[in-house]
């Protein structure tokens, strides 16, 4: 089986992006904040925007990305998944999301 210490999935990089996106950023900022190139930026704030997890407005001439209700939603379930795999050793993990 692969280690993946360091390295977030799919999931976690929503969560980091849908975390920064709280108080309104933009995509510049979310992508250094979030260690993300700039095709990845451009993936995942699609992908939230299509799912209805973020939304853009236009401040001052610029977009700016927020977090809907939807998304502050899915950021409590998320919060909530890791504090109960807190405490499971890596391999557990691995098999409970596996299962």
């Amino acid at each position: 089986m692969s280690e993946r210490k360091n390295n977030r999935g799919k999931i976690e990089i929503m969560a980091d992006v849908l975390t920064l996106s709280t108080v309104g950023i933009k995509k510049t900022h979310i992508m250094y904040k979030a260690n993300l190139s700039y095709e990845q930026i451009l993936y995942y704030l699609n992908e939230l925007l299509g799912k209805g997890l973020l939304a853009q407005d236009v401040m001052e001439g610029s977009p700016v990305y927020r977090t809907t209700e939807k998304g502050r939603e899915f950021l409590h379930y998320f919060s909530r998944m890791a504090d109960l795999l807190k405490g499971y050793p890596e391999e557990q993990k691995v098999q409970l999301v596996a299962q």
